[in-house]
């Protein structure tokens, strides 16, 4: 039976306008998800050499898929919910038994749409959904109030809904000699992160800017009074402050949760330079100690939305500080990392951890996408079933800035790092 797969973003009520520019480049990682006879539903027609270069990867007849995208034009509103969309989408289904609702982020409009389709049955946590439950599942600021009630060890820190809290947090930080990292209560990969301090010189990495201060006290509230609307999304939302710790290690564990069971999809590192740039998938190096505790404050964190109704994706980010992993934020959505061990699992096989590394970047400047793969082809580096090793394409060329994300394949990080020596030959455009 066909599946609906929605290549859909947060909405605008969470991020605002971050990320809409790309957002049909973006979508198109939805494609490492697909199966013969999946309907797909994107908000722009897709680059159609990089569908065919993933259907052939994996196996996929092209031919069964069905492509739904909105009419062409600006229009009002929530893409998802466009009438004539909707129009088009109940031709697609029309006498097929779709037997799932997958959506890139799973929000009310995913519900709504799937209402409108009579799908409800096939979307998985339905009715948390339907009742705004993405603001639950992806919200930095309610997973620090669910994960101290559960008693996962955080970063010390806490929630601010306002200047006046917030100030006593971070001067409070500041005052023991300790930086302060503040976040966006939902952006991501860093890109919603600021970090305040008195240290001079301070290497950092996980936020997109760095502010030096003066003094722990009439600087904070100056800080505050210039980015206050910044951090809160127009005092939209809440802003989570909490201790910075330079030179951690970022590592996630993520999980598929379902009625009955809780499954482990992957678990791995991300590397932040100083925002996300690349991760590793495992995570190179973790001691048992420590994967035990990743692994086991994640399925906390899951049986806790599990209780509450939420279905899906779920990863949860740590960091290792001093040897101990502290728990920073989940994401109940399909994350950076959820195509790339998927597209592991389909062609290195389902337990490709036990002796392949995925090594995945964000971008590698090319002046195509056919120039990239003839590259690969050409040095004798793309991905081979055969050996289980190479590089793999994640998403089709980006015209500005003229990139390619891609996954290397590969044995451990030396030689995920000497397949990466060999993309630097390619001339630049």
């Amino acid at each position: 039976m066909p599946r609906l797969l929605i290549g859909n973003r947060p909405s605008d009520d969470l991020v605002g306008t971050w990320g809409k520019s790309a957002m049909g480049w973006w979508s198109q990682r939805l494609f490492w998800f697909v199966r013969d006879g999946d309907i797909l539903v994107l908000p722009e027609v897709p680059d159609e050499t990089f569908l065919s270069y993933v259907t052939e990867l994996t196996g996929t007849d092209r031919m069964s898929l069905t492509l739904v995208v909105p009419p062409a034009g600006d229009r009002p509103g929530e893409w998802l919910l466009d009438p004539e969309l909707g129009a088009r989408l109940s031709q697609a289904v029309a006498g097929r038994p779709v037997e799932d609702v997958f959506a890139l982020c799973p929000n009310e409009a995913v519900a709504e749409l799937a209402s409108k389709l009579g799908l409800e049955h096939a979307l998985p946590g339905y009715g948390f959904l339907s009742q705004g439950g993405a603001l639950i599942a992806d919200s930095k600021a309610v997973f620090r109030t669910l994960a101290a009630g559960s008693g996962l060890p955080l970063p010390e820190g806490g929630v601010c809904a306002n200047p006046e809290s917030a100030y006593r947090l971070i001067s409070g930080l500041l005052a023991r000699g300790r930086s302060v990292i503040l976040k966006k209560e939902f952006l991501a990969a860093g890109n919603g992160n600021e970090v305040l301090t008195l240290t001079e010189n301070l290497k950092v990495n996980g936020a997109g800017r760095a502010v030096l201060l003066r003094d722990a006290q009439d600087a904070v509230r100056v800080y505050l009074n210039e980015r206050w609307d910044w951090l809160t999304e127009g005092r939209r939302h809440r802003v989570v402050v909490e201790q910075y710790h330079p030179g951690s290690r970022a590592v996630f564990a993520e999980f598929w949760v379902g009625d009955e069971t809780i499954e482990l999809g992957g678990q791995g590192e991300m590397v932040a330079e100083p925002v996300a740039d690349h991760s590793y998938l495992p995570a190179p190096d973790l001691t048992e100690r420590q994967e035990t505790a990743l692994m086991a404050g994640g399925r906390k964190l899951c049986e806790v939305l599990q209780v509450m109704g939420y279905r899906g994706v779920l990863s949860a980010d740590a960091i290792i500080v001093d040897g101990e992993v502290l728990f920073t934020e989940y994401n109940g959505l399909v994350t950076g990392s959820t195509h790339v061990y998927h597209l592991g699992k389909r062609l290195a096989g389902e337990d490709y951890a036990r002796d392949r590394l995925l090594a995945e970047y964000v971008s590698w400047q090319v002046p195509s996408f056919a120039e990239a793969r003839e590259h690969l082809e050409r040095e004798g580096i793309a991905y081979d079933p055969a050996t289980r090793t190479g590089v793999v394409l994640l998403n089709s060329w980006r015209d500005s800035p003229g990139v390619v994300p891609y996954c290397l394949i590969a044995e451990n990080v030396d030689a995920a790092e000497r397949l990466k020596e060999q993309l630097k030959q390619q001339p630049r455009p």
